[in-house]
């Protein structure tokens, strides 16, 4: 049978990043892309080498290369050993599955151990499953997002002195901003909109106090007014709520105009 190193390195760095993956996803972390490309092409080029190095030292070679691919993928993450073992464990299931399907081509042991399954690279029958489910985990994870979300969004009032309007709020689990109270958060035009004309001096200082905020995006200052906001849970369930109303670079959204605190939750329902 011929062997083409091409199928080789296209089949080592395929399973050498799935081990990666796997690796990071059973220990349910976030895998790290840059990481695992990187891992994948120093461990397929160590592989190259296998059959230049002596029976005496194959098995130190493996672990040094073993070693450097954890440093590469888990340095600087917690639990380092423990992810080394993940990784060994990964290893076992991606060589164990290929094993199975070498022994039940060959029916042997000997030829399931030396020989490829078949003349084209293994990679090339897992990489459309591989990718279909990517693409369906994908996709599953924004449509379980969007219904998350739905769950949090409720229809409210929000009241800035004698002014008020009926708006959406969605309730954000990573909003714990305080001032003299719980912080909500509108952007300009929705501020601009309740306020009308009041809003352009709504920001001089003698009007409004304001407050940094630390954001994905950096740090951000807002304006804060004080607020009432009423939420409706229910035909014969409301919550009513004394706020700082914080008016800031707020993204648009078309499902939701304020994010409301997570405190709210907690917060006595009336009747």
């Amino acid at each position: 049978m011929t062997v083409y190193i091409e199928y080789v390195i296209m089949d080592n760095l395929f399973f050498t990043a799935l081990i990666c993956y796997l690796s990071y996803s059973i220990v349910r972390e976030k895998a790290k892309k840059c990481r695992i490309i990187v891992a994948s092409i120093i461990g397929t080029i160590g592989a190259l080498f296998y059959p230049f190095i002596s029976s005496n030292f194959i098995f130190l070679y493996k672990l040094i290369l073993f070693v450097v691919m954890c440093l590469i993928l888990y340095l600087k993450l917690p639990k380092f050993f423990l992810h080394g073992m993940v990784f060994l464990l990964s290893t076992s299931i991606v060589g164990g599955i290929q094993f199975i399907l070498a022994y039940t081509i060959y029916g042997n042991l000997n030829d399931a151990l030396r020989l490829p399954i078949s003349q084209l690279p293994l990679s090339v029958f897992f990489l459309p499953p591989l990718i279909l489910f990517l693409v369906a985990k994908k996709l599953f994870f924004y449509i379980n997002a969007h219904r998350l979300k739905q769950n949090y969004i409720y229809d409210m009032k929000l009241s800035i002195g004698n002014k008020s309007k009926e708006l959406r709020g969605l309730i954000d689990t990573g909003n714990n901003v305080r001032s003299k109270n719980d912080v909500v958060f509108i952007n300009d035009l929705i501020a601009l909109e309740l306020l009308g004309f009041e809003f352009f001096s709504v920001k001089e200082a003698d009007k409004a106090s304001s407050m940094i905020i630390h954001t994905a995006t950096g740090n951000k200052k807002i304006f804060l007014l004080p607020g009432k906001i009423e939420l409706y849970l229910s035909e014969d369930e409301h919550i009513f709520m004394d706020v700082q109303v914080g008016i800031g670079e707020i993204k648009p959204s078309s499902e939701f105009e304020v994010i409301l605190p997570l405190s709210i939750l907690g917060k006595e329902k009336v009747a």
